[in-house]
């Protein structure tokens, strides 16, 4: 994850973890859980009776005075005894060797999915060390907790349906982590505008009408702060948040898990009061103490961060998770380690042993087999179908566009390149003008103007630069690398819905395309090549792990859109215009390169690449998976599958008027010069050079951009079906006029 993660710099991570033996652990969860009941209960109180308020152990004027008191969020029900659902500590080991805690987040707790995450990677690295060190599992708790949260939101005969509510983080890793956690808990990632509030019911907005009555949302797991999530009721904020939760939560019908509010227990003064607050609160001595400003902090094994396989003491912290379960409490039997010394922050992962010895009671045959019976028998578990929200359709049709879009530039790049080796040996004008166009076309396709029209293409450093900048430049719009890192980000969105064997795909293409370009760079065309395999290998590790549903639909509907448009817009720069003869042999063997149609064509026609017989190929041949007619043929059977096709003319017109234009084409007729007189001969000069390149127009330029245009029309009415933002609540909670 972390080095298939291109938005930000890895972590440092120290292969040496924390180890804690059970009796330590059996007493630090003892203190976090005993914490965890008691902030529990502050909530409970804070935000009801508020007796500790009148009490004078408590900072009555800090807690009024914080701005994480939210006033609106008293009153606000709970389901069953508890408030809170998860709390992250930060504890660590005194020089004395007892826990102190530094701080807890409570109101966006986080560590999950990076802590399984680290684990993962240190299994892989020492794989032979992890399978002998008796350690508790991490997936049994989420097991745990899944079950717990499925039957504490079971409604009305059916399962509950939870939610994660997440927002576009600045640090990549915790969102990472935030999607880590939704997909441990089965629940799909939304964002505020999946969400929408009605008659005090909390309800996801589905792709298509507004109309749609939407799927109920039982449990909202909140992982953006509590001041951001209704505008109505808490005031403006940049997330615009979901109109009226704070009523919906008031009602009842949907639990919000931390609660509303639950940021004020994170109050430094809360924390210090504590002690006292445990007392009164739960009649019990707090087993956990605040650190205090001159705790000296134990150290732990490492690797020296001067560098070299020594191994110091540094001080760590550790973040640990306590969540709720159907038992209570529960703490992750593991956290996330983090250095706090001087040198370079490390990860590092926390191992909690089994002792060798641990007293298992002996039980009967009998037990045995009543425990094996009661373990497979299903419990009353009720299944539910996964949420499509408007976000989640989006990021899966733009998925499928970036995957072809890289696809289809790395394929063209690759092939222009080997051409124009081929024909820098040759001097003939046929050969140059083949040059010219291969390099015109990658700027037309790619539309990264000015691009080579622009260049002297004689210089070959020109032309070297320009394409270094295609391949490594993310800020240029149409560069193989901003397209690349548009597919990466698109897919980090989608962390929740796809197969984890993506991840060392998406590293390993990153890592080729930041090693190309420069002195020592590998040779570019084998660099571009490793790209068309990653695409291969991302598309096949997506088909073979993702469930044939709406969000499949989607998906393979912006693939075929682009891989249409990247098509046309290819036929358009390298057959839209006529030249001689031994030059467009060139182009017509670039093209059947690019569109993996070159064994087709020689089985179907049995002759040299002709541009006109390569054309009807493209045009007709629905078996060839690269071929136009292939993409409109799977296009019209997926969109025959999207939910409210029949009654959309916007959505049928287009490409009924796409299908119907195409067939008219015979290219014959599309390729024949409209003006013979413009067309270039093989005479010498410059002038002669360059009215061969610029070549006759023909009509396919003209139908071509007609086409698009309609590929685009189709594009847009889809985007405003499934995915256009609904009237969103301004930042005041009411509408926009």
């Amino acid at each position: 994850m972390f080095a298939g993660d291109v938005s930000a710099t890895a972590p440092v991570i120290d292969p040496v973890p924390v180890v804690l033996d059970a009796e330590a652990w059996s007493q630090l969860s003892a203190g976090l859980i005993q914490r965890m009941r008691l902030l529990d209960a502050l909530y409970a109180d804070l935000y009801g009776p508020r007796t500790v308020l009148a009490a004078e152990v408590a900072p009555v004027a800090q807690l009024l005075q914080d701005p994480g008191y939210l006033r609106a969020a008293v009153g606000i029900p709970a389901r069953g005894n508890h408030h809170l659902f998860a709390v992250t500590s930060t504890v660590t080991r005194t020089a004395e060797g007892s826990w102190v805690v530094l701080e807890d987040a409570v109101d966006v707790p986080d560590g999950a999915g990076t802590t399984l995450e680290l684990r993962r990677v240190l299994s892989r690295c020492a794989p032979t060390l992890y399978r002998s060190t008796p350690l508790r599992r991490l997936h049994p708790f989420f097991d745990a907790l899944r079950t717990s949260l499925h039957q504490r939101t079971r409604a009305e005969g059916r399962a509950g349906r939870t939610v994660v509510l997440t927002k576009d983080a600045e640090d990549p890793l915790r969102a990472f982590d935030h999607s880590w956690l939704a997909n441990l808990l089965g629940a799909p990632v939304v964002s505020a505008g999946d969400l929408r509030t009605g008659s005090g019911t909390l309800t996801l907005r589905l792709p298509g009408l507004d109309s749609a009555a939407g799927d109920a949302v039982d449990a909202l797991l909140r992982l953006v702060p509590s001041r951001l999530v209704d505008p109505l009721d808490l005031g403006p904020t940049p997330l615009r948040g979901v109109t009226g939760l704070v009523e919906a939560a008031r009602c009842g019908d949907v639990e919000i898990f931390n609660p509303i509010g639950a940021g004020l227990l994170e109050n430094p003064d809360l924390r210090t009061a504590l002690p006292d607050l445990c007392r009164q609160l739960l009649h019990e001595d707090l087993l956990l103490r605040p650190a205090g400003p001159d705790t000296a902090e134990g150290g732990w094994l490492g690797l020296d961060p001067a560098g070299g396989d020594a191994l110091v003491e540094r001080p760590v912290r550790l973040r640990l998770l306590v969540m709720r379960t159907e038992d209570g409490f529960d703490v992750l039997p593991g956290g996330i380690g983090l250095t706090a010394d001087d040198g370079p922050a490390a990860l590092k992962d926390v191992w909690v042993t089994v002792p060798e010895t641990a007293a298992v009671p002996a039980r009967s045959a009998a037990q045995a087999d009543a425990a094996a019976l009661d373990s497979a028998t299903p419990r009353d578990v009720l299944t539910t179908y996964p949420a499509m929200t408007r976000s989640i359709g989006s990021d899966l049709f733009w998925f499928g566009r970036y995957l072809e879009r890289v696809d289809a530039t790395a394929r063209l790049l690759r092939t222009v390149l080997d051409t124009v080796n081929d024909l820098d040996s040759e001097p003939s004008p046929s050969a140059r003008t083949a040059q010219s166009v291969l390099l015109g076309a990658v700027t037309e396709v790619t539309t990264t103007y000015p691009g080579f029209p622009a260049l002297d293409l004689r210089d070959r450093e020109t032309v070297r630069t320009e394409i270094e900048s295609l391949l490594t430049d993310r800020s240029r719009p149409g560069a193989l690398a901003q397209s690349y890192a548009a597919l990466a980000h698109t897919t980090r969105t989608l962390r929740d819905l796809i197969s984890d064997d993506v991840w060392p795909v998406i590293a390993r293409m990153n890592q080729r395309l930041r090693s190309l370009g420069g002195q020592d760079a590998p040779p570019l065309e084998q660099g571009l090549t490793e790209i068309v395999d990653g695409c291969l290998t991302l598309s096949g590790a997506v088909a073979d792990s993702m469930p044939r549903n709406l969000g499949w639909d989607l998906m393979e509907v912006g693939r075929k859109i682009e891989r249409t448009s990247s098509l046309l817009a290819l036929l358009r720069a390298l057959l839209g215009r006529r030249r001689t003869r031994a030059a467009e042999a060139r182009i017509a063997g670039a093209v059947a390169l690019i569109t993996e149609s070159g064994a087709s064509y020689r089985r179907s026609y049995h002759a040299a690449v002709q541009p006109e017989l390569l054309m009807e190929l493209l045009l007709s041949d629905t078996t060839l998976p690269r071929s136009i007619a292939f993409q409109l043929d799977r296009l019209g059977q997926t969109l025959d599958r999207l939910p409210e096709v029949a009654p959309t003319p916007e959505l049928r017109a287009p490409l009924t008027a796409l299908r119907s234009r195409l067939s008219s084409w015979q290219p014959q007729t599309m390729l024949r010069p409209l003006d013979t007189g413009a067309e270039g001969d093989a005479g010498a000069g410059a002038g002669a050079h360059a009215d061969a390149v610029l070549g006759a127009p023909t009509a396919l330029l003209e139908e071509a951009d007609a086409a698009l245009e309609t590929l685009r029309e189709l594009a847009t009415a889809l985007e405003n079906r499934f995915f256009r933002p609904s009237e969103s609540a301004s930042r005041w909670g009411i509408d926009d006029v």
